[in-house]
């Protein structure tokens, strides 16, 4: 039995996506929640957001935080499938295609409110 490692394996690129887009969650997410719940003032008016979420520098950070959210969370949840699943090819198939089509319908529906938005 020969176990393949390293990145002619073709897992080293995802593994590096997975640690890469956790490292970029935590100051995503505290910016997120700084500007969104901190940085606001005692009442949150519709206007404010509004505005400030139409903007092409919101909607690119929006975009972007959706990204990976999305990849991080939904490889997250492969990995932990395929620790169960290893002599299982036929459900490996069909839970990796559940998977990726609800990851492609989050992204289309984050996609479809993020980018037609305007105040």
């Amino acid at each position: 039995m020969r176990f393949e490692r390293g990145r002619g394996s073709g897992g080293f690129y995802w593994w590096l996506m997975q640690r890469v887009t956790g490292i970029l969650l935590l100051p995503a997410f505290l910016a997120h929640y700084i500007v969104t719940h901190i940085n606001t003032a005692h009442y949150v008016e519709y206007e404010k957001i509004a505005e400030r979420v139409a903007s092409p520098t919101w909607k690119f950070v929006n975009v972007l935080f959706l990204t990976i959210v999305l990849l991080h969370g939904f490889y997250g949840v492969w990995n932990v499938l395929l620790d169960y699943l290893s002599k299982k090819p036929g459900l490996r198939i069909i839970l990796f295609s559940i998977i990726v089509t609800l990851g492609f319908a989050l992204y289309v529906l984050g996609l479809v409110t993020i980018i037609p938005f305007s105040a």
